[in-house]
């Protein structure tokens, strides 16, 4: 059954009536996650069906009492959701569920780039064939427009080159780095403001910024780039103190050049940027992107790329496209 749980003081939930709420289940209780599904059961407009965690047994002090919360995909599913926010930290886990859902006709929001990345021409497949809708625009950019950038530049002529700050921990690290802070404790501060994973070798490493890449390149030029053809360097403690003697302004810019059509670069780097440069000037948690078309023209967007609340929002944007093209559900 698929409960919408208003805490209200009392020690039982309070189940609503569903007519002309949309049903949604939310996997992963993490950050992001466990900031959908609050906002979920304080909004009328949506009913709550529970969530998909790794461990079922763990306490969730922030979930109110009657909502499902399971470790099995079979069970969520059948909780009746016709919504799903995919919010795991797992891409494997995430790319299974995605593909359930969506082949059940479930429609699919995910914030999950590493279940995305190298996936988009199935998994819109099996959107297109069951009709139900995928989108995915929360796993890269946080509350950076950056699908619809792509989208817009791709609407205009043909795309060339793009370039961008897909990673807002790794922005926000650099920016603490270039005020004075050392390695470990720009890492700390990042997790401190809730940015960084406790384990944050996926934006250190730049696979983060790697699989973000490839999803907007899907976007861009209808194919995925090639995660292994991404050259990827790595933020650490040796290349800290070597930003740190220069002094100048560094950010990481991942790119993708296209030569008649086919990527001929891609890559994430730390990089040293003028003082004057776009980039220069989006710091701490913030994303940017920059696109450049066959006629020379530039598209761009910023906003804040790390944490829950722009991840939060822009998951939510696409809940509401997804409830707008639905019809009102009937009561029973």
């Amino acid at each position: 059954m698929c409960l919408d749980v208003v805490d209200k003081g009392s020690s039982e939930p309070i189940v609503k009536d569903e007519a002309g709420q949309l049903r949604v289940g939310v996997a992963g209780l993490g950050l992001i996650g466990e900031g959908a599904a609050l906002r979920l059961i304080a909004d009328d407009d949506y009913a709550f069906c529970g969530a998909l965690v790794r461990d079922a047994s763990k306490p969730r002090e922030a979930m109110p009492a009657g909502v499902l919360i399971t470790d099995s995909i079979q069970d969520f599913l059948d909780a009746g959701a016709d919504v799903v926010i995919d919010a795991l930290p797992d891409g494997e886990i995430g790319r299974a569920l995605i593909e359930k859902a969506l082949a059940r006709g479930v429609s699919v929001i995910s914030a999950n780039k590493q279940a995305v990345a190298g996936s988009l021409d199935v998994l819109t497949s099996i959107a297109r064939r069951t009709g139900a809708q995928f989108f995915y625009d929360a796993s890269v950019g946080g509350g950076a427009p950056m699908i619809e950038t792509v989208q817009r530049a791709r609407a205009h002529g043909d795309i060339v080159e793009m370039t961008a700050i897909l990673n807002g921990t790794v922005n926000y690290i650099l920016t603490a780095l270039a005020g004075g802070a050392g390695f470990d404790d720009a890492v700390r501060r990042a997790q401190d403001a809730g940015f960084a994973e406790p384990d944050p070798t996926a934006d250190l490493s730049g696979d983060d910024a790697r699989a973000k890449i490839s999803i907007l390149s899907y976007e861009a030029f209808g194919a995925e780039v090639d995660g292994n053809a991404i050259s990827t360097e790595a933020l650490d403690a040796d290349l800290a103190r070597k930003i740190a003697a220069d002094g100048g302004v560094f950010r990481q810019l991942t790119s993708v050049t296209l030569t008649d059509g086919v990527a001929s670069s891609a890559s994430v780097a730390i990089v040293k940027v003028p003082e004057s440069d776009f980039f220069a000037g989006v710091k701490d948690e913030g994303n940017a992107l920059r696109i450049v078309t066959a006629d020379g023209r530039d598209f761009t967007c910023v906003d804040k790329g790390a944490g829950r609340a722009p991840t939060v929002a822009s998951l939510f944007s696409d809940l509401e496209t997804v409830r707008a093209a639905l019809p009102p559900r009937e009561s029973n």
